[in-house]
Parts: C-alpha cells; structure tokens; sequence
C-alpha cells in the first residue's frame, strides 16, 4: 500500500488543530518506541476528487512525485482543513472494507436533477 507516513508528533499536532478525525486517515504503526500513521494515497486521491478542486489535483501530482511526502501532505491539510480530512477518513474507511470483504460498496445514487430529467423525458 502506497502511503504517506505521519509521525506521531505530526498526528497529535494534526489532532490539536483539527479534531480526533486526524487520527482516523490511516493504520496505526508503532513498533514500541516509534508511532506513525500511514495514510494511504488512493484514500487521498478519492477525497480529493470529492472536492473537486484544481489546486488539489494539481498538488497531489506533485505530492505522488515526491521523496518527503508528508511535509507537502500537511501542507494540504493546512490549507483545505477538516473537510479534507473528514473526506480522506471516509475514503479510507470505504477502501478498507473493500479490502476485507473483497466487494465494492454500492454505487451513490444519481443526484436529483438526473432523475427528474428522466421522469420529464419520460
């Protein structure tokens, strides 16, 4: 799984300025000494197409191409705040239970103004 390593300092850090969720983005990691959390970047990648946002996509070009990921990461995080983050732990959940029960979640529903152009043209 390709992620974005966040230490635990960076988390509490993250935790102080946005909320609990910041520690929902990823599997915790500690080998007893060391604690860190992966952030896996197809959950980052989904939360950004959520939000639908050019400087978004365009830092997470850059963000895949980088040795030092996380600085960049936070970054982010600083500027798009806790509906990033909110969006980043609900694609994370949704790939890890993909990842358990082998199977896709059911897709959304088409929005309103879809089905009401059907129904007219009907």
């Amino acid at each position: 799984m390709d992620g974005i390593v966040v230490t635990d300092d960076e988390l509490k850090r993250l935790e102080q300025r946005f909320g609990p969720d910041a520690h929902q983005m990823g599997p915790w990691n500690s080998d007893g000494i060391f604690g860190y959390s992966i952030v896996p970047i197809l959950a980052v990648e989904k939360a950004a197409e959520t939000l639908e946002d050019p400087n978004l996509d365009s830092a997470l070009s850059r963000l895949r191409n980088m040795t030092d990921q996380t600085k960049l990461f936070v970054e982010l995080l600083e500027m798009f705040g806790t509906v990033l983050i909110e969006r980043i732990v609900t694609a994370y959940r949704e790939c890890s239970l993909e990842l358990v029960t082998g199977t896709r979640l059911a897709p959304k529903r088409p929005k309103r103004e879809t089905r009401a152009v059907a129904t007219a043209a009907a």
